[in-house]
């Protein structure tokens, strides 16, 4: 039986704790959210030569003004770069591992990518070796269909929402926002926008029992009224009260 109790028991910082100063997807803003006590969601990403890397876009333009894809990069290469103004790197997946050392819970986002299993491997190969709390969510069921077969003692969460500007087909957007694509998944629980939140996603949250998290909560009173209804929240730009 797995254990999701953690998951929905403190808020979770998108991308680390960062603020001015303080970068997305940076050490300082994971060190930030271990001293705040605050669950931790990150993304993920792998090089040319297969290191995990924590980072969220595909491009390395908006963080660090490098107009190349991360994915065309050796990880020696993105650790010439710095984010935005500061001295903070690209942090290497396993480095961040050792750092979290299960002091706080870790979400883990794979971002959408071509070749679903290398990619899941390497991750496995981690956290295989890690004992922390961690869960592994996406939006693509695919991936997340992948560890129900070679790790379905991970916990696994499906990302959704209104997915605008997404460049989907009408049909895979209906399956997406309306979770028919957790017939694939499988998920553990489920992560949603909070801005298309709507009746049917809380229905099947609560036929399923299936807990419910809302992204990217940016303000204390909305955060309030998610606490109220029940739903945990992934949160950035303010300090988010712990129950």
């Amino acid at each position: 039986m797995k254990d999701l109790s953690w998951l929905p028991a403190t808020p979770v910082a998108h991308r680390g704790y960062h603020g001015p100063g303080v970068p997305e997807n940076s050490c300082a803003a994971f060190r930030a959210a271990v001293r705040n006590g605050y669950t931790i969601e990150l993304d993920v990403h792998a090089t040319k030569d297969e290191v995990l890397v924590v980072f969220h876009d595909d491009t390395l333009v908006r963080m660090t003004g490098y107009n190349k894809t991360l994915e065309d990069c050796t990880f020696a290469e993105i650790r010439t770069l710095t984010l935005g103004a500061t001295s903070e790197k690209i942090p290497a997946l396993a480095d961040v591992l050792d750092f979290v050392n299960g002091r706080v819970g870790l979400l883990i986002e794979i971002k959408p990518h071509p070749r679903i299993g290398r990619l899941e491997e390497l991750l496995c190969h981690l956290l295989d070796r890690y004992y922390g709390k961690f869960a592994v969510a996406s939006f693509d069921p695919r991936v997340l269909a992948w560890f129900c077969r070679n790790r379905p003692s991970f916990i696994r969460g499906q990302i959704s929402g209104g997915l605008h500007g997404k460049g989907l087909s009408a049909p895979r957007r209906f399956f997406l926002k309306n979770l028919v694509v957790a017939l694939i998944s499988r998920p553990d629980f489920i992560a949603y926008e909070y801005r298309n939140l709507n009746a049917w996603v809380r229905f099947v949250a609560r036929i399923f029992r299936l807990p419910l998290l809302v992204w990217t909560i940016r303000d204390p009173g909305t955060a309030r009224q998610c606490g109220d209804a029940g739903h945990a929240i992934i949160f950035e730009g303010f300090h988010a009260a712990k129950t």
